[in-house]
């Protein structure tokens, strides 16, 4: 796993809805509903994590073993860079 850390991006404003978290960008409109584990990495990203620390935080709240806390992690991410949610720094 790479050791670039993640923060999250202050664009974005969010509330729970029903099983979602419901995030809305302040500057463009545009909205996104997180799942739960989405929440969760974003939650994480109140302080900025690298992908080792995400996947231990993960794999403490979720039933989930290494090798997929990694593919989720890494794919969480990739979406979340490209819809502006987090960024590498």
């Amino acid at each position: 796993m790479s050791g670039t850390v993640w923060q999250r991006s202050d664009e974005w404003i969010g509330t729970e809805v029903e099983d979602s978290f419901v995030m809305v960008n302040i500057e463009t409109g545009k909205y996104v509903s997180l799942n739960p584990t989405a929440n969760a990495v974003w939650r994480a990203l109140e302080h900025s994590q690298d992908e080792d620390q995400l996947c231990r935080m993960l794999m403490g709240e979720f039933d989930v073993g290494p090798e997929e806390c990694r593919r989720a992690i890494a794919d969480i991410l990739e979406r979340m860079g490209a819809l502006n949610l987090a960024r590498q720094h």
